[in-house]
């Protein structure tokens, strides 16, 4: 059965709606929309598709809209802000689904890094779904074009097309090339020492992945990672990964289950690619 709902939030009607299994559900999973033009639908309708799947395998889930955005009141304040239309959520879950004993957090791309930073706070939650998440730093996005752009364009059959044809614009290319090369070295410097520091409360000074590494270390429960083979911000959260021994530990912890769906883009827009992200969270929420 699914039901909308209304709860508020500091003031702001939100909205959401809630699907419910006929046999009263032990755990909820609570959907966190990514910023931009999006609602509790998601790209593609990717969270209708999933709350249906989780609500036939006897889940609740609950998706819905943050402040400012979709059908809900008030002012959108960025994903780095939203730790209240979160538990703002939660509590309307449990409200209306009284059986409830376990809560799940489900996100991707940058709903990923706000479910980082909020889950560690609420005890409720047992579990973390997260899907390609946004670690966006200039040195990042740069080695990521670096390594995987300008490689894979020297492979490719239409760059020596364009080469020979006198069509290849030498001076463009080469300015990008040396740019992305620069930001590289001298973000390097700058993140050498915060990269893999561990501080007990990070602030706005620390680059974003130190913060998300933060939220995850003091996060106890379960968590789920899911990387698209074919997207360009897992490709960057890879290249982080590997250069922090903290994320690298993090990330070979057993309480954390890590898959790659190798033809998936960002949303998984492929037919394939949705069921196999589909039928990893519920493998993953049955297993625990």
């Amino acid at each position: 059965m699914e039901t909308p709902v209304t709860f508020e939030c500091e003031g702001s009607v939100l909205m959401g709606i809630l699907s419910i299994p006929d046999t009263p559900p032990r755990r909820g999973v609570v959907f966190v929309v990514a910023d931009g033009p999006q609602y509790r639908a998601g790209v593609q309708r990717q969270f209708v598709t999933l709350a249906r799947a989780m609500e036939q395998a006897g889940y609740a889930a609950l998706r819905f809209d943050y402040r400012g955005m979709g059908d809900s009141e008030g002012v959108h304040r960025g994903f780095e802000h939203v730790d209240a239309d979160i538990k703002a959520a939660i509590d309307a879950l449990l409200a209306h689904c009284s059986s409830i004993e376990e809560v799940v957090l489900w996100g991707e791309c940058d709903s990923s890094a706000a479910v980082l930073f909020y889950a560690y706070k609420d005890k409720r939650i047992n579990g973390i779904s997260i899907a390609n998440p946004w670690v966006r730093t200039e040195e990042g996005r740069a080695r990521t074009i670096v390594k995987h752009y300008y490689l894979r364009r020297f492979l490719e059959k239409a760059f020596w097309s364009k080469l020979f044809s006198g069509q290849f614009r030498f001076k463009a290319s080469l300015d990008s090339l040396w740019q992305n090369v620069m930001k590289i070295f001298r973000a390097s410097g700058r993140s050498a020492s915060t990269q893999n520091a561990v501080s007990d409360v990070p602030d706005q000074s620390h680059p974003l992945p130190v913060r998300l590494a933060h939220g995850l270390r003091k996060f106890e429960g379960n968590v789920l990672l899911i990387l698209s083979g074919n997207d360009w911000i897992a490709k960057e959260f890879k290249e982080v990964a590997d250069a922090s021994p903290v994320w690298r530990n993090l990330l070979n912890e057993e309480r954390l289950e890590r898959h790659e769906i190798p033809d998936a883009d960002h949303s998984f827009s492929r037919k394939s690619a949705r069921s196999e992200m589909v039928r990893l969270n519920l493998e993953w929420l049955k297993s625990w």
